[in-house]
Formats: structure tokens, C-alpha cells, sequence
């Protein structure tokens, strides 16, 4: 016997609720087990504003239409990510686990929910599927190929629509410089420079190479030969003085905060520095433009983006059918999702962006886009590459551009790392 959540399901047909006796008998049926009959333990981030408080609020509503209790638990380590497979080792694993992703080593442990229709219509399932399998479902996504503009810079330069192509965007950012702007094009230090510099790729890297992760995984390609080329815009730009090296030195909340002051040109992020922005709105009017690739006709290229608010279930609670409830009224409840957006930012088909019109932008884009991408640091699914640590090591070689090294060299040293890590 199985619940279905389907009141004010988004993207689904809105069906009655399933009576509350009902429910509870369910999971009643499960045994004691990890979470018990009627409790269902899950581990989630906490945060600034993922709050114990938030997260409670967020699960009252199932618990009082249900009868099972939500246990909320934040991680006995660093994160969610440490403390999982820790758990798991010592046999106090929760039932449901927030903001992760399986690994080759947790895969094993995450219940199939490919059988379950909800989890099919989940935002990116297919692309965060192993082999066909669904074990994470999120409730939205975040999009990454993103470039924020300031307008009026724009039009003072006598920019008048976003570059489309890369012989457009080197243009626009030297109208930028000419007109005097500070920074044409803004980059941050740590994280964020590997981040950006493969956001602004995702589009055209995905249009010449589709699923390029397999290719480099099945040895067709390389990952010096995915990325050399958007090395070569970027170390074009540093000669230009679009960029300079002060970039990779400065943290992205400075460099949003530039941004934000009118000193940026054109800054790239993930969606969600439309919250950022919403809560402190620049003098000026913002616009979001998809990123550049070879060809105009082939604009928008496809989106990188990652799953939001992922969920997984343990394949080992004695509380199977309560938790896999829980998660499926996380991921299609409309109040549930909406809440959910409330604490972070994410986009979904659907989704009411209009207190944000910074991410009622970026989900037209989203809509405009002929198809969602992956980025490389996925870590386990039929998108990732075979190795870990590649987000690490591409802000690495993408920082070291800015101190005088070669696309080439850069290049070369990431199918080095890569080779080496795959025969390790």
C-alpha cells in the first residue's frame, strides 16, 4: 500500500488527498526499524538559512495530514556528505537523506524509485539517473550558464541586445572598456573562478560535444580538448585587460557586491545570486542573457544546471513506504516546493518567480533552452566522469590563466590530472 501526494502537484494532475487513517496505516505496517512505523528520520544541511526551525516548518504540514513524524537531523559532522557514509558504516543510518548526492560507494544503499510515476516527472531525474535508475529526485533546479549585465552600462557603451556569439561578446566587452568601465567581465577567487569559467562554456561545450563526459570517460576525447578552447577566450580576455588578476583574488561576494555598486560589466553566476540580488537591488536594471556559442543560430545553447533540494532514500530503513511519502510530498506539493524556494533559490516549471524578477529571468531562459546539461563535477551517474576531485582541480588550472600559463599548458595539465586519476 502506497500514499499518493498529488494535491497541487506541479507539472501532475491535482488528486484528492488520501485520507489521513489511511496514510498512517501505511506506515504503520513498516515496523520499528531505523525511523519506526510512524517516524521517519532525515538528514538534512543546516544552515543560515536552512534553518532546524525552517526545516520543521517545512514538514509540519505532512505530519499532521499523515500521523508519521519527521525527525529533522542535521549533520554529527562537517556536513551531510561526511556524516552519511559514517552512519552508514555504524548502522544509524537515517531514512531520508537531503542535499547529496549517491556515490559509487552509497549508490548501493539508495532505494530504486524508478517504479514510482512522481519520481519520473521530478526536475532532471533522467540526468542524475545510474544506468536507468532513479535514486535522487530534487524539487527544482539551478541553473548555471548565466550572465548577468548591468543595462545601463550596456546602453552607455552602445550595446544593444546581449551577445549572442563569441565574436559579439569579445565586442560588447570592448565597447565595456572603452566606455571606461572597471571591469568589462567580473571573475572571483577560489570556488567560484572554476565555477564561472564553466558556466559560460556549458552551452557551446555541449553543442560540439554532447554528453562530453562520456566521450572523455570512453577515451574519444580528452579533457584538455573539451576545455582548451574556452581557455583561449578566457586568456584572450585577460590580454585585453577585460580581466585582470586581482579577479582570482577577490572573493565572489566582493565581486557581487562590485557588481551590484555598477563597477561590473557583465558577471557570471548560478541562479542563485538572484537572491542576492533581490535583497539588495542595484541602482540600475539587471539583465540575465544565456551565454555565447560559435554559431547565433544556435543560441541559447543548452543550460548547465544541477539538481535542487535533492532527496534520497535509504534502501535499508524498515520505514520504506512513510519515507518514500515524506519525499514525494517534498517534490510535488505545491506549497512544499514553494516553501522549499523560500529557503533557497531554485527554478521549476511552474514555479511563481514573482517576488524575484531577477529569477523570473532566468526561468524564461530556462524555458528558452533546448535542453538542461550537466557540469563536470557530477560525481556518480550515467553524466559523470569516472574520477573524483575535478572541481578542485579545474579552478586550479583555469586560476593559473590569470598568472601567465598557457591555454595550452592549462589544457594539458588537466588530461594529465585526469589520466592519472583514472588509472589510480
Amino acid at each position: 500500500m502506497s500514499a499518493r501526494f498529488r494535491r497541487g502537484a506541479i507539472g501532475a494532475s491535482a488528486l484528492g488527498l488520501v485520507p489521513v487513517l489511511a496514510l498512517t496505516a501505511c506506515s504503520s505496517g513498516d515496523g520499528g526499524g531505523s525511523g519506526g512505523g510512524d517516524q521517519v528520520r532525515m538528514l538534512v544541511n543546516i544552515t543560515d538559512n536552512l534553518t532546524q526551525a525552517k526545516w520543521d516548518e517545512l514538514v509540519a504540514p505532512f505530519e499532521e495530514e499523515t500521523g508519521i513524524d519527521v525527525k529533522i537531523e542535521g549533520p554529527s559532522g562537517q556536513s551531510v556528505a561526511e556524516t552519511f557514509p559514517t552512519q552508514l558504516a555504524a548502522g544509524t543510518a537515517p531514512d531520508v537523506i537531503q542535499s547529496i548526492f549517491p556515490t559509487e560507494d552509497t549508490a548501493p544503499e539508495i532505494l530504486d524509485l524508478s517504479d514510482q510515476d512522481w519520481a519520473q516527472d521530478t526536475p532532471m531525474a533522467d540526468l542524475y539517473s545510474t544506468d536507468g535508475t532513479i535514486n535522487v529526485v530534487g524539487v527544482g533546479m539551478q541553473a548555471q550558464s548565466l550572465l548577468y549585465y548591468n543595462k545601463d552600462l550596456f546602453a552607455k557603451a552602445g550595446i544593444t541586445e546581449p551577445p549572442a556569439t563569441w565574436e559579439e561578446m569579445d565586442a560588447a566587452l570592448k565597447a565595456l572598456q572603452d566606455e571606461g568601465v572597471k571591469k568589462p567581465i567580473g571573475f572571483a577567487s577560489e570556488w567560484a573562478t572554476g565555477v564561472q569559467v564553466q558556466e559560460i562554456w556549458h552551452p557551446q561545450q555541449n553543442l560540439t560535444t554532447p554528453g562530453w563526459q562520456q566521450a572523455v570517460a570512453g577515451g574519444s576525447s580528452t579533457l584538455g580538448d573539451q576545455f582548451q578552447p574556452m581557455f583561449e577566450h578566457v586568456a584572450d580576455w585577460i590580454d585585453a585587460g577585460y580581466t585582470t588578476p586581482d579577479d582570482v583574488a577577490t572573493d565572489s561576494g566582493t565581486q557581487e557586491a562590485n557588481f551590484i555598486a555598477g563597477d561590473v560589466g557583465i558577471y557570471p553566476m548560478g541562479s542563485w545570486f538572484t537572491t542576492t540580488l533581490a535583497a539588495s537591488p542595484p541602482d540600475f536594471e539587471v539583465g540575465v542573457f544565456a551565454p555565447p556559442v560559435d554559431d547565433a543560430a544556435d543560441q541559447p545553447g543548452p543550460m548547465g544546471a544541477t539538481m535542487a533540494f535533492p532527496y534520497m532514500v535509504w534502501n535499508g530503513t524498515q520505514a520504506k513506504d512513510a519515507a518514500t511519502q515524506l519525499v514525494e510530498y517534498l517534490v510535488t506539493d505545491e506549497d512544499a516546493i514553494a516553501a522549499q524556494a523560500q529557503m533557497d533559490n531554485f527554478n521549476r516549471e511552474g514555479l511563481d518567480t514573482g517576488d524575484n524578477p531577477y529569477a523570473g529571468q532566468v526561468q524564461e531562459l530556462l524555458d528558452a533552452a533546448p535542453s538542461l546539461v550537466v557540469p563536470g563535477n557530477q560525481t556518480v551517474g550515467d553524466f559523470a566522469l569516472p574520477v573524483a576531485g575535478f572541481n578542485e582541480k579545474f579552478t586550479e588550472v583555469a586560476q593559473g590563466l590569470w598568472q601567465g600559463t598557457s591555454p595550452a599548458d592549462a589544457a594539458a595539465q588537466l588530461t594529465s590530472w585526469y589520466d592519472a586519476e583514472a588509472a589510480g
